[in-house]
């Protein structure tokens, strides 16, 4: 892997590609498997904490400022991920099993002690080593033995990594240490991981993606209603006829006014609340309280001299608006 390509991929995957960020992820999954093996010191669970990390970086990448910040800003996220379930599962008894490499569920006998072997071994190397050399030293024999490589991934010199692994080899017994290169290799993530992945980006995307619209069709399905609740006032003021003079013109005016402005708020009320069913209902059985309120007090007082058509126009008017509210929210929850 080179510099180049992989910061024209981080680009390229900035832009929403979702080809060029499974190429980052296949490039990039042995180095955050190791940090975060290195700190937890469980394979499944670095695994799952890689998981994590690279749907992290997809919905983040497009804050990322530069593309040469990339490997930096993804071992941090890594590192933070890492440390965060190790506090969380701190009081946890370490399960040998889990550092076993991918194995069947219900494997065979020899299978099933020759995975146990594997995770004595990882497990006695790794407790003997510092969080830094666990790193160099995992990474090191998933790519190939390379101390170059292992440097560029890790955003450090050769030199620094030669004197890790001196200090690792030190640490261990040389025959322990054989094993242990056989043992991390096979636990070293590989297709079906990257598959995994892409595979939770895809999902990732299509749900922001459906939010998004159910967001946008909830607002403009709540405008629809809210235009019935409008036209039911409208209509139900026009049905008053003429007012008796001047005083009750001017009050009936106001009530317009502030029975509009209680449908539009409901209708926005709806819209923002149509993610959840409960706070939708309660959104709609306040709106029906206040104008219950509001026809059923106010507006009588104002028509005091006009009860014959009083029963008429409120049957008309609450009609419309109730109408109008229950198509609003039957939409929206459709």
């Amino acid at each position: 892997m080179t510099t180049n390509a992989l910061e024209s991929d981080v680009l390229l995957a900035r832009g929403g590609d979702e080809a060029a960020f499974r190429r980052l992820v296949d490039r990039c999954a042995n180095t955050v498997c190791s940090i975060a093996l290195a700190i937890v010191r469980n394979v499944d669970a670095s695994e799952d904490i890689a998981q994590e990390v690279f749907l992290a970086a997809w919905t983040g990448l497009k804050q990322l400022r530069s593309s040469a910040s990339f490997l930096p800003w993804l071992r941090q996220i890594t590192r933070n991920r890492a440390h965060q379930w190790h506090r969380t599962h701190a009081r946890e008894v370490s399960d040998d099993a889990m550092l076993a490499a991918a194995v069947d569920a219900r494997p065979i006998v020899a299978d099933r002690l020759l995975a146990d072997e594997k995770s004595r071994v990882i497990l006695d190397v790794l407790d003997d080593l510092g969080e830094e050399a666990r790193e160099v030293l995992l990474l090191y024999y998933r790519e190939d033995q390379s101390a170059k490589q292992v440097a560029m991934l890790l955003g450090i010199s050769e030199a620094a990594v030669r004197q890790r692994l001196s200090r690792s080899r030190a640490a261990v017994r040389e025959e322990v240490l054989r094993r242990f290169a056989d043992s991390v290799a096979t636990t070293a993530p590989g297709v079906a991981f990257t598959a995994t992945v892409a595979t939770a980006i895809t999902l990732a995307a299509q749900n922001a993606a459906a939010a998004t619209f159910g967001s946008v069709a909830g607002g403009g399905l709540s405008l629809l209603g809210g235009a019935f609740g409008w036209a039911g006032v409208l209509l139900g003021m026009k049905a008053l006829g003429a007012p008796f003079d001047e005083e009750e013109a001017r009050r009936l005016r106001r009530f317009r006014n502030v029975v509009l402005l209680a449908i539009t708020l409901g209708g926005l009320a709806v819209a923002a609340n149509s993610a959840s069913a409960l706070r939708l209902l309660i959104a709609v059985q306040s709106l029906y309280l206040v104008l219950g309120l509001l026809y059923a007090v106010w507006l009588p007082k104002i028509l005091q001299r006009r009860r014959t058509v009083l029963r008429k126009m409120i049957w008309r008017a609450a009609a419309a608006a109730i109408a109008g509210a229950v198509v609003m929210a039957a939409l929206v929850i459709l």
